[in-house]
Protein backbone atom coordinates (compact mmCIF):
# COMPACT_ATOMS: atom_id res chain seq x y z
CA UNK A 1 0.00 0.00 0.00
CA UNK A 2 1.27 2.78 -0.66
CA UNK A 3 1.77 6.21 1.97
CA UNK A 4 0.74 9.35 1.19
CA UNK A 5 1.28 12.32 3.99
CA UNK A 6 0.78 16.19 3.40
CA UNK A 7 3.67 18.47 4.02
CA UNK A 8 3.64 21.83 5.66
CA UNK A 9 6.55 23.09 3.38
CA UNK A 10 8.38 21.19 1.50
CA UNK A 11 11.08 23.71 -0.20
CA UNK A 12 13.94 22.98 1.87
CA UNK A 13 13.72 19.29 -0.01
CA UNK A 14 12.68 20.69 -3.49
CA UNK A 15 13.89 24.16 -3.79
CA UNK A 16 11.24 26.08 -5.98
CA UNK A 17 8.25 24.50 -7.28
CA UNK A 18 8.22 24.90 -10.89
CA UNK A 19 7.38 22.23 -13.07
CA UNK A 20 9.38 19.95 -14.71
CA UNK A 21 9.98 21.21 -17.96
CA UNK A 22 7.51 24.18 -17.48
CA UNK A 23 4.86 22.40 -18.96
CA UNK A 24 1.30 22.88 -17.21
CA UNK A 25 0.13 19.76 -15.30
CA UNK A 26 -3.27 18.74 -14.08
CA UNK A 27 -4.86 16.70 -11.64
CA UNK A 28 -8.28 15.17 -12.55
CA UNK A 29 -10.73 14.47 -9.13
CA UNK A 30 -13.99 13.32 -8.57
CA UNK A 31 -16.55 15.95 -7.12
CA UNK A 32 -15.79 14.91 -3.35
CA UNK A 33 -11.95 15.96 -3.87
CA UNK A 34 -10.50 11.86 -4.19
CA UNK A 35 -9.00 10.56 -7.02
CA UNK A 36 -11.08 8.94 -9.41
CA UNK A 37 -8.29 5.32 -9.22
CA UNK A 38 -6.85 5.53 -6.14
CA UNK A 39 -9.45 7.17 -3.48
CA UNK A 40 -7.00 9.32 -1.90
CA UNK A 41 -8.54 12.79 -0.78
CA UNK A 42 -6.96 16.30 -1.53
CA UNK A 43 -6.97 19.83 -0.55
CA UNK A 44 -5.99 22.77 -2.76
CA UNK A 45 -2.57 24.56 -1.74
CA UNK A 46 -1.52 21.72 0.12
CA UNK A 47 2.00 19.74 -0.51
CA UNK A 48 1.56 15.59 -0.58
CA UNK A 49 4.86 13.66 -0.54
CA UNK A 50 4.71 9.76 -1.32
CA UNK A 51 7.25 8.39 0.74
CA UNK A 52 7.52 4.89 -0.94
CA UNK A 53 7.06 6.30 -4.44
CA UNK A 54 7.56 3.74 -7.67
CA UNK A 55 10.34 4.47 -9.58
CA UNK A 56 9.80 1.25 -12.03
CA UNK A 57 8.45 0.79 -15.36
CA UNK A 58 5.00 -0.49 -13.44
CA UNK A 59 2.09 1.42 -14.72
CA UNK A 60 -0.62 2.32 -12.02
CA UNK A 61 1.50 2.14 -9.15
CA UNK A 62 2.88 3.85 -6.47
CA UNK A 63 3.22 8.06 -6.78
CA UNK A 64 0.47 10.72 -7.53
CA UNK A 65 -0.73 10.90 -11.38
CA UNK A 66 -1.10 14.18 -13.16
CA UNK A 67 -1.37 14.59 -17.23
CA UNK A 68 -0.55 17.32 -19.41
CA UNK A 69 -3.60 19.55 -20.64
CA UNK A 70 -3.57 16.81 -24.19
CA UNK A 71 -3.83 13.70 -21.76
CA UNK A 72 -7.33 14.92 -19.98
CA UNK A 73 -9.33 12.33 -22.11
CA UNK A 74 -7.81 9.86 -19.93
CA UNK A 75 -9.73 10.77 -16.81
CA UNK A 76 -12.12 13.83 -16.93
CA UNK A 77 -15.67 13.18 -17.42
CA UNK A 78 -18.88 15.74 -17.04
CA UNK A 79 -18.24 14.91 -12.83
CA UNK A 80 -15.24 15.29 -12.26
CA UNK A 81 -13.26 18.20 -11.48
CA UNK A 82 -9.49 19.46 -13.07
CA UNK A 83 -6.97 21.23 -10.63
CA UNK A 84 -3.82 22.85 -11.68
CA UNK A 85 -0.60 21.01 -10.17
CA UNK A 86 2.58 21.70 -9.11
CA UNK A 87 4.95 18.58 -8.90
CA UNK A 88 8.46 17.53 -8.58
CA UNK A 89 10.91 15.39 -6.95
CA UNK A 90 11.32 11.47 -8.58
CA UNK A 91 9.08 11.13 -11.76
CA UNK A 92 8.06 8.26 -14.15
CA UNK A 93 6.27 9.61 -17.29
CA UNK A 94 4.85 6.69 -19.41
CA UNK A 95 2.80 8.69 -21.83
CA UNK A 96 0.71 11.42 -22.09
CA UNK A 97 -2.32 9.96 -19.67
CA UNK A 98 -0.16 8.61 -16.93
CA UNK A 99 2.82 10.71 -15.77
CA UNK A 100 3.94 9.94 -11.67
CA UNK A 101 5.05 12.64 -9.34
CA UNK A 102 7.09 11.86 -6.05
CA UNK A 103 5.35 15.39 -4.87
CA UNK A 104 2.38 16.90 -5.26
CA UNK A 105 0.21 20.24 -4.85
CA UNK A 106 -2.98 21.30 -6.13
CA UNK A 107 -2.80 25.07 -7.31
CA UNK A 108 -6.27 26.01 -8.11
CA UNK A 109 -9.24 24.78 -9.79
CA UNK A 110 -10.03 25.01 -13.35
CA UNK A 111 -13.48 26.14 -14.72
CA UNK A 112 -14.86 24.44 -18.09
CA UNK A 113 -14.25 27.81 -20.02
CA UNK A 114 -10.97 27.27 -19.40
CA UNK A 115 -10.72 23.86 -19.81
CA UNK A 116 -12.25 23.93 -23.12
CA UNK A 117 -9.83 27.10 -23.56
CA UNK A 118 -6.89 25.26 -22.67
CA UNK A 119 -8.03 21.97 -24.81
CA UNK A 120 -8.99 24.10 -28.16
CA UNK A 121 -5.35 26.03 -28.15
CA UNK A 122 -3.66 22.34 -27.83
CA UNK A 123 -5.83 21.04 -30.90
CA UNK A 124 -2.78 22.38 -33.35
CA UNK A 125 -0.03 20.32 -31.96
CA UNK A 126 -1.70 17.21 -30.78
CA UNK A 127 -3.56 17.15 -34.29
CA UNK A 128 -6.98 16.16 -33.15
CA UNK A 129 -10.67 18.29 -31.91
CA UNK A 130 -9.46 17.94 -28.08
CA UNK A 131 -11.97 19.98 -27.01
CA UNK A 132 -14.43 18.15 -28.54
CA UNK A 133 -13.08 14.83 -27.25
CA UNK A 134 -13.12 16.00 -23.78
CA UNK A 135 -16.96 17.67 -24.17
CA UNK A 136 -18.20 14.90 -26.79
CA UNK A 137 -21.98 16.25 -28.56
CA UNK A 138 -24.38 13.47 -27.70
CA UNK A 139 -26.47 13.02 -30.78
CA UNK A 140 -29.16 11.86 -27.72
CA UNK A 141 -28.88 15.13 -26.04
CA UNK A 142 -26.97 17.72 -27.52
CA UNK A 143 -28.91 17.80 -30.77
CA UNK A 144 -32.20 20.00 -31.61
CA UNK A 145 -34.60 17.35 -30.25
CA UNK A 146 -37.12 19.37 -33.00
CA UNK A 147 -35.13 18.32 -35.81
CA UNK A 148 -37.40 16.28 -37.92
CA UNK A 149 -36.37 13.68 -40.47
CA UNK A 150 -35.43 15.23 -43.93
CA UNK A 151 -34.54 13.95 -47.14
CA UNK A 152 -31.23 14.73 -46.52
CA UNK A 153 -31.13 12.32 -43.51
CA UNK A 154 -32.58 9.54 -45.75
CA UNK A 155 -30.02 9.62 -48.08
CA UNK A 156 -27.58 9.71 -45.74
CA UNK A 157 -29.06 6.57 -44.20
CA UNK A 158 -29.10 4.92 -47.47
CA UNK A 159 -25.77 5.59 -48.12
CA UNK A 160 -24.87 3.53 -44.70
CA UNK A 161 -26.94 1.51 -45.85
CA UNK A 162 -25.29 0.50 -49.15
CA UNK A 163 -21.70 -0.08 -47.40
CA UNK A 164 -22.75 -1.33 -43.54
CA UNK A 165 -22.37 -4.65 -44.99
CA UNK A 166 -19.20 -4.58 -45.78
CA UNK A 167 -18.10 -1.91 -43.47
CA UNK A 168 -20.02 -1.94 -40.52
CA UNK A 169 -18.15 -4.24 -38.50
CA UNK A 170 -14.93 -2.71 -39.62
CA UNK A 171 -16.01 1.49 -38.49
CA UNK A 172 -14.49 1.27 -35.20
CA UNK A 173 -11.28 -1.13 -35.90
CA UNK A 174 -10.01 1.37 -38.81
CA UNK A 175 -10.47 4.19 -36.41
CA UNK A 176 -8.82 2.77 -33.59
CA UNK A 177 -5.82 1.21 -35.66
CA UNK A 178 -5.54 4.62 -38.08
CA UNK A 179 -5.84 6.93 -34.90
CA UNK A 180 -3.64 4.50 -32.22
CA UNK A 181 -5.20 2.22 -29.55
CA UNK A 182 -4.00 4.63 -26.63
CA UNK A 183 -5.52 8.21 -27.95
CA UNK A 184 -8.57 6.34 -29.37
CA UNK A 185 -9.29 4.78 -26.33
CA UNK A 186 -8.91 7.41 -24.33
CA UNK A 187 -10.78 9.45 -26.57
CA UNK A 188 -13.76 6.84 -26.58
CA UNK A 189 -14.29 6.32 -22.69
CA UNK A 190 -14.94 10.32 -22.97
CA UNK A 191 -17.04 9.90 -25.61
CA UNK A 192 -19.02 6.16 -24.49
CA UNK A 193 -19.20 7.43 -20.70
CA UNK A 194 -20.96 10.91 -21.86
CA UNK A 195 -23.44 8.98 -24.71
CA UNK A 196 -24.36 6.25 -22.68
CA UNK A 197 -24.98 8.47 -19.39
CA UNK A 198 -27.50 9.94 -21.24
CA UNK A 199 -30.15 6.89 -21.69
CA UNK A 200 -31.48 4.48 -19.88
CA UNK A 201 -29.52 0.59 -19.58
CA UNK A 202 -32.80 -0.89 -21.60
CA UNK A 203 -32.45 1.32 -24.44
CA UNK A 204 -28.15 1.21 -24.73
CA UNK A 205 -28.77 -3.05 -24.91
CA UNK A 206 -31.64 -2.10 -27.71
CA UNK A 207 -29.64 -0.48 -29.77
CA UNK A 208 -25.99 -0.11 -27.96
CA UNK A 209 -24.60 -1.93 -31.32
CA UNK A 210 -25.70 0.85 -33.34
CA UNK A 211 -24.65 3.71 -31.05
CA UNK A 212 -20.57 2.14 -30.98
CA UNK A 213 -20.91 2.00 -34.41
CA UNK A 214 -21.74 5.46 -34.50
CA UNK A 215 -19.75 6.49 -32.20
CA UNK A 216 -16.53 4.98 -33.90
CA UNK A 217 -17.67 7.08 -36.74
CA UNK A 218 -17.73 10.31 -34.80
CA UNK A 219 -14.26 9.85 -32.73
CA UNK A 220 -12.53 9.50 -36.25
CA UNK A 221 -14.17 12.55 -37.39
CA UNK A 222 -12.42 14.45 -34.72
CA UNK A 223 -9.09 13.45 -36.63
CA UNK A 224 -9.26 15.58 -39.66
CA UNK A 225 -5.22 15.41 -40.19
CA UNK A 226 -5.75 11.64 -41.11
CA UNK A 227 -6.22 10.99 -44.73
CA UNK A 228 -5.99 7.46 -45.30
CA UNK A 229 -8.27 5.03 -43.01
CA UNK A 230 -7.44 1.67 -42.79
CA UNK A 231 -9.30 -1.47 -44.47
CA UNK A 232 -11.69 0.89 -46.45
CA UNK A 233 -12.13 2.24 -49.72
CA UNK A 234 -12.15 5.85 -49.53
CA UNK A 235 -11.97 8.91 -52.11
CA UNK A 236 -8.89 10.39 -51.50
CA UNK A 237 -9.76 13.68 -48.78
CA UNK A 238 -12.91 12.15 -48.17
CA UNK A 239 -13.89 10.46 -44.38
CA UNK A 240 -15.39 7.22 -44.84
CA UNK A 241 -18.14 7.06 -42.55
CA UNK A 242 -19.29 11.04 -43.01
CA UNK A 243 -22.98 9.78 -43.64
CA UNK A 244 -23.08 8.43 -40.00
CA UNK A 245 -21.42 11.34 -38.30
CA UNK A 246 -23.70 13.79 -39.86
CA UNK A 247 -26.43 11.92 -38.87
CA UNK A 248 -24.75 11.98 -35.54
CA UNK A 249 -24.77 15.78 -35.01
CA UNK A 250 -28.30 16.02 -36.13
CA UNK A 251 -29.60 13.82 -33.78
CA UNK A 252 -30.33 10.55 -35.37
CA UNK A 253 -28.77 6.94 -34.56
CA UNK A 254 -29.14 3.99 -36.92
CA UNK A 255 -29.73 1.08 -36.28
CA UNK A 256 -30.32 -2.60 -38.18
CA UNK A 257 -32.65 -5.92 -36.98
CA UNK A 258 -32.47 -7.77 -39.90
CA UNK A 259 -35.53 -6.80 -41.61
CA UNK A 260 -35.63 -2.76 -41.36
CA UNK A 261 -33.85 0.44 -40.95
CA UNK A 262 -34.28 3.04 -38.12
CA UNK A 263 -33.32 6.05 -37.29
CA UNK A 264 -33.36 7.18 -33.04
CA UNK A 265 -33.82 10.21 -31.23
CA UNK A 266 -33.87 11.81 -28.30
CA UNK A 267 -33.07 10.57 -24.86
CA UNK A 268 -34.65 7.20 -24.47
CA UNK A 269 -33.90 6.68 -28.33
CA UNK A 270 -37.29 6.54 -29.62
CA UNK A 271 -37.61 5.41 -33.24
CA UNK A 272 -38.51 8.94 -35.72
CA UNK A 273 -38.04 6.85 -38.89
CA UNK A 274 -38.19 3.04 -40.44
CA UNK A 275 -36.65 1.56 -43.52
CA UNK A 276 -37.25 -1.86 -44.74
CA UNK A 277 -34.82 -3.52 -46.63
CA UNK A 278 -35.70 -4.70 -49.90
Amino acid sequence: MQTFRRLQDPSSILGSSTNIGGEMKFKVLKSDMTSPFQGFKFETDKWYHCSDFDESGTQCSRGFYVTPVEGLTYAYRKDRRVFEAKVKGKSRAFDMFKQRYEYIKLIRELSIDEIRTLAKAEEEKCGYKLCEALFPFDPLTDANPRNRVTQKDIDNLKKWISVADSVGDSVRTSVFDSVGDSVADSVEDSVGDSVFDSVGDSVADSVGASVWTSAGAYIGSLFPNIKKWKYVEQKEGEYPFQCLVDLWYRGFVPSYDGVKWRLHQGRYANIVYELEEK
